[in-house]
């Protein structure tokens, strides 16, 4: 049995902060704005398993109101989702994320950010697809107001030996 799920995140940019896509610290003058280190791929990869699952998104089990999760790493609740899914009793076959932002061009940082989210992941780098965009100088993301990421994942049910 498989199941897919869609992730979405989006955090505004300040330059008071430091950027983190996919557990990797990005060189940048802008970083993004969030109750954890606001790292938009981790967190849109975290719906998008959330949601195969059905078991509602992160903000449901890492509530920004929380105190415990000021400032925390990303890759905690990824690991942690990742605990959830495999009680759930599914592995994944594949996850395909977009970043969309005008500045900083990660395309030097993918394999760096794939063989970091790899292993958590359980997948090999060929099963995870890190791609990124442009907005085309269009609204707050064009004008480097924000950074966005969508990702779709595909689970497999393990199958009982």
């Amino acid at each position: 049995m498989y199941r897919v799920g869609l992730g979405f995140d989006v955090h505004k940019t300040s330059e008071k902060k430091r950027l983190f896509i996919g557990g990797v610290r990005i060189p940048s003058k802008l970083g993004l704005v969030g109750h954890s280190d606001a790292d938009v791929l981790i967190h849109s990869i975290c719906d998008a398993i959330l949601g195969a699952l059905a078991l509602g998104d992160i903000g449901d089990h890492f509530s920004d109101k929380d105190q415990k999760n000021k400032n925390k790493k990303s890759t905690i609740f990824l690991k942690k989702i990742m605990s959830l899914m495999k009680k759930e009793g599914y592995k994944i076959v594949n996850v395909d994320s977009t970043v969309i932002c005008e500045k900083p061009r990660i395309s030097k940082y993918k394999m760096k950010i794939k063989d970091t989210l790899s292993p958590i992941l359980k997948i090999n780098n060929k099963d995870l697809s890190i791609k990124a965009t442009t907005f085309e100088g269009l609204g707050p993301i064009g004008n480097n107001e924000g950074i966005a990421c969508k990702t779709i994942v595909m689970l497999e049910k393990i199958k009982k030996k």
